[in-house]
């Protein structure tokens, strides 16, 4: 006998749990209250804006399903974009863990898992149930302004060994979501602006960016997340995978056999906002084939698109067949949820979540990661100059530079370095006084930041390799530099701009860390 049937359910509440909605606030606000309460909302969005530290993370995710318990009698999925490194949402107390990139450069699948297995734990313990990670994208266009260092590499069996040994780690605690189906990997366009077009053949997706998702699926992925991409050869009248019955169902579905549940990326986003409305969107992905639809962040949209839904029913639009079927999926896999223990506290789970060995093997991995991809090691030199970049968020997945300190951290620990700070996009200006600057030292240190986006930062290295000093460029998030310019003689690439590789930073300055990372990524 089936512990949630959905025979107990009524139409309202089928439909609250179709919706994983955002909100906004730190506690269980009024809005999101009325939304579980009067809309029978089954699902919550997580995003950094409702987090301020562990424990009141806790506490608010123990808030959340008490009040789902007394409106609804079903737990909420909890859900979370926590991909580690530059996609991290719980920044205090408990770990900062690795990007992708950073894991596959370690060549040690191991690490894939393990880190896994330490963040499901983590997550679970702190009230959230469902990661919308890892990324199965195989990024092989350079130019791609979203994925990048997300993804665990640009060959697709790589990314399939080490997102798949991430999932299981993740499995033995949460629901992991495999994203962005069939892959976000190769558009030069962002979906979160607008929507991109792939116009590459079956056959080829089928060697590429397929691969990652079959695999996930053959060894039991709880969830796969939908792209926003029209690929022309795949979806049927233009459409976005997300709002394709071809691409979820016949495909997903019926060829490739995934028996878990589909998820959309946020409906809000422009790709598909734009285009059809984020409500009736609701209505053509549920029908689709989707399960679970993100309304990351308006309230209007969420109420929106519950009544919207409600309307499809009595005019024939949505069937309650298809609804029912959508929603029992969703139950089976409620069914496997770790039972909630409302008598816990958060000094009940705080070695777990605040845990000093889980964040030291985390930063051990950042370290083991650092790959000299070109040249030699550094040695300091007397009269050196580094020219640091600011981060920014560079698509909306990101958070803004939280941890931009690397500068702090290089003047507390060099009192021989002179450091100056320069923009994500230096201008013409910028760039004349930097290489003026650098005319006066032996060595320069520059620490790039996604040059593959903001290409000024090439302008840069170009113009300071003119001046023939000893030029040393840091990769600090996406490291395909090497792709614009042949003039970087020494590089080595870091992956991500977080505290653990900060750190990494100063102890490579030191000479204390060796380079033994393996690139992820081809060099041509």
């Amino acid at each position: 006998m089936n512990k949630f049937d959905i025979k107990n359910l009524s139409t309202q509440e089928k439909i609250g749990q179709l919706i994983m909605a955002g909100f906004h606030g730190t506690t269980v606000t009024e809005d999101i209250r009325n939304l579980i309460k009067d809309y029978k909302v089954g699902n919550i969005l997580l995003f950094s804006r409702n987090i301020e530290s562990a424990q009141q993370l806790y506490e608010l995710n123990k808030g959340l399903q008490e009040v789902a318990m007394k409106e609804i009698g079903l737990p909420l999925y909890i859900s979370i974009d926590q991909e580690g490194g530059m996609v991290t949402r719980i920044f205090d107390d408990a770990t900062f863990f690795p990007g992708a990139m950073t894991i596959a450069a370690t060549n040690k699948v191991e690490n894939a898992y393990q880190i896994g297995d330490m963040m499901g734990r983590e997550l679970i313990k702190l009230g959230v149930n469902m990661d919308l990670a890892p990324v199965l994208d195989v990024n092989n266009n350079p130019k791609n302004p979203v994925i990048g260092v997300r993804s665990f590499s640009d060959d697709p069996e790589k990314v399939a060994l080490f997102a798949n040994a991430n999932i299981k780690g993740l499995q033995n605690h949460v629901v992991a979501t495999a994203k962005h189906f069939p892959g976000h990997g190769d558009t030069h366009v962002d979906s979160h602006l607008a929507l991109p077009k792939v116009e590459k053949s079956y056959e080829e997706l089928e060697r590429f960016e397929f691969k990652p998702f079959v695999k996930a699926i053959h060894e039991g992925i709880h969830a796969i997340m939908s792209s926003h991409i029209n690929f022309t050869n795949l979806t049927e009248n233009g459409l976005p995978v997300t709002l394709s019955k071809r691409a979820l169902t016949d495909l997903l579905r019926g060829e490739m056999g995934f028996e878990g549940l589909i998820v959309t990326d946020g409906i809000e986003m422009k790709a598909i906002h734009n285009h059809y409305g984020a409500i009736e969107a609701t209505l053509m992905t549920v029908n689709a084939g989707a399960n679970l639809v993100c309304i990351c962040h308006d309230l209007p949209y969420q109420i929106g698109a519950s009544d919207r839904l409600n309307q499809a029913l009595l005019n024939g639009e949505l069937s309650m067949d298809t609804l029912n079927e959508r929603v029992e999926r969703i139950l089976k896999y409620k069914e496997k949820l770790e039972p909630i223990n409302f008598s816990e506290t958060y000094e009940d789970v705080k070695t777990i979540v605040e845990n000093d060995e889980t964040k030291a093997f985390s930063k051990q991995v950042v370290f083991d990661a650092v790959t000299l991809i070109k040249g030699q090691p550094i040695k300091l030199a007397k009269k050196a100059l580094v020219i640091a970049t600011l981060p920014t968020a560079t698509s909306i997945a990101d958070e803004d530079s939280h941890n931009s300190k690397l500068g702090l951290r290089l003047k507390q620990e060099f009192s021989q370095l002179d450091v100056v700070e320069t923009k994500v996009q230096p201008t013409e200006s910028d760039i004349e006084k930097l290489v003026l600057k650098a005319k006066d030292y032996d060595q320069i240190i520059y620490t790039s930041y996604n040059g593959n986006v903001y290409q000024t930062q090439i302008h840069l290295i170009d113009a300071l390799a003119k001046l023939d000093k000893d030029l040393h460029v840091l990769a600090l998030r996406n490291p395909y530099d090497l792709y614009y310019t042949k003039q970087i003689k020494n590089y080595v690439a870091f992956y991500e701009y977080t505290p653990n590789s900060i750190e990494a930073v100063i102890q490579y300055l030191k000479g204390e860390l060796t380079p033994k990372g393996v690139a992820p990524i081809r060099y041509e």
